[in-house]
């Protein structure tokens, strides 16, 4: 039987509790933590290797700084880097993380060169362009967490009012994210107003509660399940477009199925003009973060 092996770079809210909801979801061996904080990624797979047994699970986790520790994983879920602070700008958060991403990647491909990496941190388009480039991997091995977060927070919206519906987010994980309604007809709602939540209900977390990692954790674990159970599953990531859309040379948001080489294929929806300006304009605004750095 093939041993499944899941790595985790980053052993914050969002790597721990990613690792927890995989360790949940998705049949694996073992589970590995790394982070420059090795007392953090050791205690942290100290307490998951109790709760992996809790919850019925024969999988092993370690943790610690040293990223040979993560030799023989199938996928790499990354969330290194750090959180916007006060007084912060957007552009310093994007070259700070560009920075660490670098250094990340670097450090995986020398012990890991064949994994699916998965991104998680922010700017997620932007730090999943940037390890595509730093990894040389091919575009089906790198992709983002972001838009499946989007898609969820959505779809919460819809179930709340009883609407069926196939709608998603595309574009970027940001201001500028692009809801489409999908194929079957939205009616009865104010969709304005749903736009409006989705985009404004991260932010609106953080004032409550400073960080938002449940629902993150659970999109990661089910892209994970996608790629270890080779699911061919429909997910909204962030991936680098090669003329899908008529966009190149970027990653942003769109449908793809997801199996166990990464992106298998990207699925090019049938969108409305406006919906597809939207998207150009949103890449048009990774694009421009990318040039800054």
């Amino acid at each position: 039987m093939v041993m499944v092996k899941i790595g985790f770079v980053g052993a914050g809210r969002i790597g721990s509790t990613s690792a927890y909801a995989t360790l949940y979801d998705v049949d694996c061996d073992e589970i590995v933590l790394i982070d420059l904080v090795e007392d953090l990624a050791v205690g942290e797979a100290m307490d998951l290797g109790a709760a992996a047994i809790a919850t019925g699970k024969s999988a092993i986790v370690e943790g610690g700084s040293d990223y040979s520790l993560l030799s023989d994983s199938n996928v790499i879920v990354i969330s290194a880097g750090i959180a916007r602070k006060p007084g912060m700008t957007r552009l310093d958060l994007t070259r700070t993380n560009a920075n660490i991403m670098c250094d990340v990647i670097k450090r995986v491909n020398e012990t890991v060169p064949d994994a699916i990496l998965v991104l998680v941190t922010n700017p997620v388009d932007v730090m999943t362009y940037v390890a595509y480039k730093a990894s040389g991997k091919a575009r089906n091995e790198v992709l983002g967490m972001g838009s499946s977060h989007d898609t969820a927070r959505l779809k919460e919206q819809l179930l709340r009012l009883n609407v069926k519906s196939d709608a998603l987010v595309i574009g970027e994980h940001g201001d500028s994210m692009t809801l489409i309604k999908g194929q079957k007809e939205i009616e009865g709602v104010d969709w304005n107003k749903i736009v409006q939540t989705t985009k404004e209900k991260g932010m609106e977390i953080i004032r409550r509660k400073s960080a938002t990692y449940y629902a993150p954790a659970s999109c990661i674990a089910k892209i994970v399940k996608a790629i270890v159970s080779d699911e061919d599953a429909m997910i909204p990531v962030s991936v680098v477009l090669e003329g899908e859309y008529g966009l190149r040379d970027v990653a942003i948001g769109v449908p793809a199925l997801i199996g166990k080489n990464g992106v298998s294929s990207v699925l090019e929806y049938d969108l409305t003009e406006e919906e597809l300006i939207q998207l150009k304009r949103s890449a048009d605004i990774i694009k421009g973060m990318l040039k800054s750095i």
